[in-house]
């Protein structure tokens, strides 16, 4: 019976103590906007949205003692819901984006380069770290410009057996992403 009862509390122990990992799941854009507006209601065109990842599901890692133990995962279209948010982001800040390619006084395109997470069970220090790294054309007339954009964060969160705890941190790194983008938008 004692062993029975050993056995149980090492089952509980260990099944507790494990990483859940869950396909995290991102939320939509908010109204989080809160750079320049533009004056001049400048018309834009939301060409196209590419991820050019080569493994778009996996968004980062847990990281215990060096090793990359659990790839973080998603099921998430990001480049659907980067293009959603900032085309949203765009309207608040005064864009008008109801309109065609060939009417448009700019035309935009935006390649996400990078999604990267990282966890580390660290108990007094930042333990989850992320980074997006998303690159912008803009077509305005004759000129092209290219602008790389790359929204770093780090944060401590309490410890989490649990990938769908780091789904706010990932919210706020797109936000973050999609807002740097749209006030340099503005500026132009």
């Amino acid at each position: 019976m004692k062993k029975l009862n050993y056995l149980l509390m090492l089952i509980l122990m260990l099944g507790g103590c494990s990483y859940k990992n869950n396909p995290i799941a991102l939320e939509p854009y908010k109204a989080d906007y809160a750079g320049k507006n533009v004056q001049n209601k400048t018309t834009v065109f939301l060409s196209e949205v590419k991820d050019m990842r080569k493994d778009q599901r996996s968004i980062g890692y847990v990281l215990e003692d060096s090793k990359k133990t659990v790839t973080l995962y998603s099921e998430d279209n990001f480049k659907q819901k980067y293009k959603n948010g900032l085309g949203y982001a765009l309207n608040i800040a005064g864009f008008n984006t109801n309109i065609s390619k060939n009417d448009a006084s700019i035309i935009v395109e935006v390649f996400i380069k990078d999604i990267t997470l990282v966890y580390t069970n660290e108990t007094f220090d930042e333990n989850l770290k992320g980074q997006i790294v998303v690159q912008v054309v803009v077509k305005e007339g004759q000129k092209v410009l290219t602008f790389n954009f790359k929204q770093k964060s780090s944060k401590w969160i309490t410890p989490s057996y649990n990938s769908k705890d780091i789904a706010p941190f990932l919210h706020e790194l797109f936000t973050d992403s999609i807002n740097d983008v749209v006030s340099k938008l503005a500026t132009l």
